[in-house]
């Protein structure tokens, strides 16, 4: 009997033939660096393959990025409100094709400038120093280096002209393609109806006032920074010089459409704006100027002139006692050449014959208030101004045909205070917005050019 455990005298039998589970068992216990060795070659080519990949993407992204940023500022940002006037909008768009066009026509007039004060024989120094110091000039060219002075003032002329356009449309006043023509040839110092005339050496908007060019600098200071003049060659629109001969009518309306159409050109190429923007600019000065006319037509031919001196001190208790002084006898002229602090103290306070509205402006309304209210004869005061504190006398009063020029400044002076009253009274319905500060054109840049 054969013992428990003992093989029998029958062959083994062969060993299991293995399946394909264990197949993949052993697989797997396979050392891995069997498995997976690269060759240096290979391994820098994958390196490599990922280096390109994540440049790939890192330039993909910033494509998108940077279209994002495009689509943005070319369709999403001239849409946005700069502000809204009684419900209607006025888009940041309308705001920069605007700054850039008074950019335009502000580099223009300042080498307008240029050229009338160099054919003067002004140095360069003399010419720096009356540009920075001489308004309009160191105005212009604050504005022009300073964009949001120069993106406040233009919101405001665009709040302006929308309550002047809604005010033309409730009065029914309204303009003609032919006055636009009109307030474009104007511009361009252009009379088609007219048999004779001499180009001037630079025309100006019909809202800003270019004075003639002294050859003497004022002294007047300002904080405005000094301009560099370079020899960079800049676009003139209007004629610099006065022709030797008389031109003829023909000659006049080609040298207009030069002038015209190489002016339009400039403002496409460098200010970005079309025909239509352009359009629009006089479009607007045209009806500006109809609703003044609707405005002032009852505007009286006569005005009342005053015949006025003053002495002007530092404070109220000064005035009170230049009063007390001329109760007691004292001389006005006396007393105007020894305290009073304005340059007409030279004269003993004389400011002559003048329109009574014209003190409006300056001292201001409380003086004018108080002129108009005194007799003849009687000192007034003292009148808070600007200046200081003013002590005046009435001396004569009377009532003056006006020449067509101070006519002319009356209706304009009317119709600056009918647009105060109607912002005034429109006030609760205007909405600014802070978009605007960031989105203030810097073109086109600004070149003062020297010959």
């Amino acid at each position: 009997m054969a013992k428990r455990g003992q093989t029998g005298g029958m062959p083994k039998g062969s060993p299991a033939k293995p399946t394909s589970a264990d197949a993949a068992s052993h697989k797997r216990n396979q050392p891995r660096l069997l498995r997976e060795y690269k060759t240096k070659a290979e391994r820098e080519a994958v390196i490599q393959r990922w280096i390109i990949i994540g440049t790939a993407l890192l330039v993909g992204i910033s494509l998108v990025i940077l279209l994002a940023a495009v689509l943005v500022d070319q369709l999403v940002v001239p849409g946005q409100a700069a502000a809204v006037v009684n419900g209607d909008t006025i888009t940041i768009g309308e705001f920069q094709s605007r700054v850039r066009f008074e950019r335009a026509l502000i580099n223009n007039q300042l080498n307008q400038a240029v050229v009338t004060a160099q054919s003067l024989g002004m140095s360069t120094d003399e010419l720096t120093n009356f540009l920075g110091s001489q308004p309009p000039y160191s105005t212009w060219l604050n504005e022009i280096q300073v964009p949001d002075q120069l993106g406040n003032r233009i919101l405001n002329e665009i709040i302006e002209d929308r309550l002047i356009r809604q005010q033309a449309a409730a009065l029914g006043v309204t303009v003609t393609d032919a006055e636009v023509q009109t307030k474009i040839n104007e511009f361009f110092d252009y009379d088609p109806n007219a048999a004779l005339t001499t180009p001037t050496p630079t025309v100006a908007p019909s809202e800003t006032p270019t004075p003639f060019v002294s050859p003497t600098p004022s002294n007047t200071p300002t904080a405005t920074a000094t301009p560099e003049l370079t020899a960079t060659a800049t676009f003139t629109p209007f004629p610099s010089a006065t022709p030797t001969t008389t031109p003829d009518a023909t000659q006049r309306a080609e040298s207009f459409t030069s002038l015209r159409d190489e002016f339009y050109g400039y403002l496409r190429s460098q200010a970005g704006l079309s025909d239509d923007d352009i359009y629009a600019f006089f479009e607007s000065l045209t009806l500006r100027d109809a609703l003044r006319d609707h405005i002032t037509a009852d505007q009286t031919r006569t005005a009342s002139f005053v015949n006025v001196r003053q002495i002007v001190v530092e404070s109220q208790d000064r005035a009170q006692e230049v009063i007390t002084a001329l109760e007691q006898g004292e001389s006005f002229a006396q007393l105007a050449q020894t305290v009073s602090i304005d340059a007409s103290s030279t004269q003993g306070g004389e400011l002559g014959w003048q329109q009574l509205s014209n003190f409006d402006t300056l001292p201001g309304e409380a003086f004018t208030d108080a002129i108009t209210n005194a007799e003849v004869g009687a000192v007034v005061g003292p009148i808070q101004s600007t200046a200081g504190f003013h002590v005046a006398q009435l001396r004569a009063r009377e009532d003056r045909d006006l020449t067509e020029e101070e006519y002319e400044a009356a209706r304009d002076a009317a119709f600056e205070r009918y647009l105060e009253d109607l912002r005034a009274s429109n006030q609760a319905n205007i909405q600014t917005f802070d978009a605007w500060l960031d989105n203030v054109p810097e073109n086109p840049r600004f070149v003062l050019s020297i010959s």
